[in-house]
């Protein structure tokens, strides 16, 4: 008798846990869905045409705290621990990544993040770090910098990941170009008037790169970044400002297209730290700061034979 009742909750358990159906499993009552076996899933060594593959790594002593969870569009990628990785395979565009300390007392809020636009067809890697509020947080690195990175490191297979590889993407990322603020505009400027020669030149030469290219382009979006100096509505603003500057500047440089435009201030910044190094030096924190004043360029389309 008591071996049938066990057998049974065995089966409810499991029948719950391979359903579609669900608990609500963020603050916000996202539905997690989850699938026990599934035949259809592509090789991390396999990307679509619209895909990237991701590396997230977390350095060796680096922060304390517990593992970060890390949801790639809302679902479970691994719980990333104090010198380990974790590499899949994501949409391009689209998917919203985010990382959440591990905790007991409530769900994470899986339904925000960030869309980091990964070049198709690509590996990237990324860093998890914490920000001033000592919360996790996402920075992009090098190549060559996660590469070295993730090679002292060792791989998470503890925890069985939620985030399908095959499921279908919007779009592909066929290109990214980075300007820095400061060979684009004169100090804290942002009109076409105030773009220094250097920067016209530059994007005179992306909108070239693009022209040339044998791709079909659907969307070119500019986006535009500031440091995390001034207020948060300041840094929107400004970034914004100069995104919609770019984008003129591409248009006289006879880029067709749909260009649209967007700007996110202090959010997604490559360099974190810099008030902690020097708090005192304004010099010093302003060349360290000068990575995250940034615009980007990035083209989406499919590539033609």
């Amino acid at each position: 008798m008591k071996k049938l009742i066990v057998c049974g909750l065995t089966a409810l358990c499991l029948s719950a846990c391979s359903t579609n159906g669900g608990l609500s499993s963020s603050k916000n009552g996202k539905l997690e869905r989850w699938t026990t076996f599934d035949g259809k899933t592509v090789s991390l060594q396999k990307m679509g045409d619209k895909q990237s593959k991701v590396y997230f790594y977390r350095e060796k002593g680096a922060f304390q705290g517990p593992a970060v969870n890390v949801f790639v569009d809302g679902d479970y990628l691994a719980s990333v621990l104090d010198g380990g990785y974790r590499a899949a395979i994501v949409c391009s565009a689209g998917d919203k990544i985010l990382p959440s300390f591990t905790r007991n007392t409530s769900f994470a809020d899986r339904d925000t993040g960030i869309d980091y636009n990964f070049v198709t067809g690509e590996t990237e890697y990324v860093k998890i770090t914490l920000n001033a509020q000592q919360q996790p947080i996402f920075q992009r690195v090098s190549k060559t910098e996660g590469e070295q990175a993730v090679s002292q490191l060792k791989q998470e297979t503890q925890t069985l990941p939620r985030v399908k590889a095959n499921r279908l993407c919007d779009k592909a990322v066929l290109d990214k170009f980075t300007l820095q603020v400061h060979s684009l505009f004169k100090f804290d400027k942002s009109s076409y008037k105030d773009m220094l020669k250097q920067g016209r030149e530059e994007i005179k030469e992306i909108g070239r790169k693009i022209n040339l290219g044998v791709v079909d382009i659907q969307e070119i979006k500019v986006v535009g970044y500031t440091d995390p100096m001034g207020s948060p509505a300041y840094n929107k603003a400004l970034s914004k400002r100069r995104a919609k500057t770019v984008r003129q500047a591409l248009l006289n440089a006879n880029v067709k297209g749909n260009i649209v435009m967007e700007g996110l201030g202090e959010r997604n910044l490559l360099v974190r730290d810099c008030l902690k190094k020097y708090p005192k030096d304004r010099k010093q924190r302003m060349l360290c700061d000068q990575p995250n004043r940034r615009v980007e360029i990035i083209i989406y389309g499919n590539r033609t034979n």
